[in-house]
């Protein structure tokens, strides 16, 4: 199909879903630049479609249940990003429950919900509840989505969910936590310290994330490591 000559607007539903099988196939890693056809085709979408007109063909695009579709689904909302409100969160709040590997969640959660986020204030109650699910990949999402945020300097939100996963067992939890300290050290080097020096017994997943620019904080941890072990025999 040639994309440069045939609106995406004027294809029927059959059409429709055979380009979308033509470009994208399950295997692939959506989120990588060796894929340009994905690209291609969510900038042609983003052109085509008006976000309120958009929210149909996600729709239709997410139903398939397949990686391709949903990838694609997901890559065109980005692109709406300076049109994004509360709508766009109610929207797609629901689907959230449905993305399961990494990539996915943390794309949409920096790309999308931290974007929601920098305009609606309001969303920080509803990241806050989310955070405190049983499921572990909504917590990710409310912890990484605090990136955005963390980037203007203001880092509130991100401080509340680290206190309350900074010890978490999960390892997805973990390596999101991790994330966000270092995040908050590419502002603010001596609050990450800070943060790090308070918790040095984090899991060592969210500390080795933590501290990626901040190496000289591990040689202390192991001293710190030691000092206990030999308190222990002492006793």
């Amino acid at each position: 199909m040639n994309y440069n000559t045939k609106k995406l607007t004027k294809l029927n539903d059959r059409e429709f879903a055979e380009d979308i099988k033509n470009y994208i196939k399950s295997s692939h890693n959506f989120y990588e630049i060796k894929i340009p056809e994905l690209k291609v085709l969510a900038k042609r979408l983003h052109e085509e479609y008006k976000i309120k007109d958009f929210y149909k063909v996600f729709n239709r695009l997410w139903k398939k249940c397949h990686e391709g579709e949903r990838a694609l689904a997901i890559r065109t909302l980005q692109l709406y990003k300076k049109e994004f409100n509360i709508e766009t969160w109610k929207f797609l709040k629901n689907k959230l429950k449905d993305m399961k590997s990494c990539d996915q969640i943390d794309f949409v959660s920096e790309r999308i919900v931290g974007e929601i986020l920098l305009n609606e204030k309001e969303l920080e109650k509803e990241l806050e509840k989310i955070s405190r699910s049983d499921n572990f990949w909504l917590k990710r999402i409310a912890i990484v989505s605090t990136i955005p945020m963390i980037k203007t300097g203001d880092f509130r939100i991100a401080i509340r969910l680290l206190e309350r996963h900074i010890n978490s067992e999960k390892n997805q939890i973990q390596e999101a936590t991790g994330r966000i300290i270092n995040e908050i050290g590419k502002k603010n080097k001596n609050l990450a310290k800070k943060i790090i020096l308070k918790h040095v017994h984090m899991p060592n997943t969210t500390f080795e994330f933590a501290t990626e620019n901040l190496k000289e904080l591990r040689k202390l941890r192991k001293i710190k490591k030691l000092k206990n072990n030999k308190s222990f025999w002492k006793w």
